[in-house]
This record gives structure tokens, sequence and C-alpha cells, in this order.
């Protein structure tokens, strides 16, 4: 599953998350991807599965708004809000700041997925 335009990046983790699909999820990273949390800085692969893992270890449901988004030839950023609706009843909400590339297939994926947006200005 890929995305043939930079918003469906955000339609497509959305689903893959909810379907517990790390593969997938994984599969809309460059190689070289970093992701930005409160908690420090995965880049890579191996530290993104890691990553994402935890996330969906944690029980949450994720649901996304509508992405707007600014392209560039071949970069996009993006900005998506979303929802958290946590096991113990709490909903943390955000939006992203992400950076998307086409591949050569003519895919998207991800560069860089900041799923916290500026909220990260605080934790540098």
């Amino acid at each position: 599953m890929s995305a043939h335009e930079p918003a469906e990046a955000s339609r497509l983790f959305e689903r893959l998350f909810a379907a517990g699909d790390l593969d997938g999820l994984m599969a809309l990273y460059e190689d070289d991807a970093v992701f930005p949390t409160p908690h420090g800085t995965s880049t890579g692969q191996a530290a993104i599965r890691a990553t994402l893992q935890a996330y969906l270890d944690s029980g949450a449901e994720l649901t996304f708004g509508e992405t707007l988004v600014f392209q560039a030839g071949d970069l996009a950023l993006m900005h998506t809000p979303w929802t958290m609706k946590m096991p113990d009843g709490s909903s943390p909400e955000g939006a992203t700041a992400e950076v998307v590339r086409r591949q050569g297939d003519g895919s998207w994926k991800y560069v860089i997925d900041n799923p916290d947006g500026s909220a990260l200005l605080g934790h540098h």
C-alpha cells in the first residue's frame, strides 16, 4: 500500500494504525526518515519501528482530521489535526508537521514525521 498523493499518506497511516499493521506503517517511511517526539528523535527504520510499536502497544485509537498540504515539486509539507483516545479515557489532541517526498515510482513517503507539530517547541 502506498500513497499516490501527499495527503494519502495521512489517510493510510490512520487506517494502518487502526489495523495494528506495523509493516504497513513502515512502508510509508523513507529509510533515513526522522520521527521527533517529546522524548527524543527516532531516525531510520529500526528506531521509527520501535517508536511506532510503542504507540501501537499503548492501545490508543487514532483519528485524523483533514490534511492541509503545501506542495513544492517533489516535497510537501503537511499538517493534520489528530485525536488519540487512550485506554484510560483521556483524549490528547494535536496537529502534525510532516514532510513527504515523491519517490521514483510516484508514491509519497515520510521524510520527517512530527506528530506533535509545534507542541515540540517546548521540548528542544
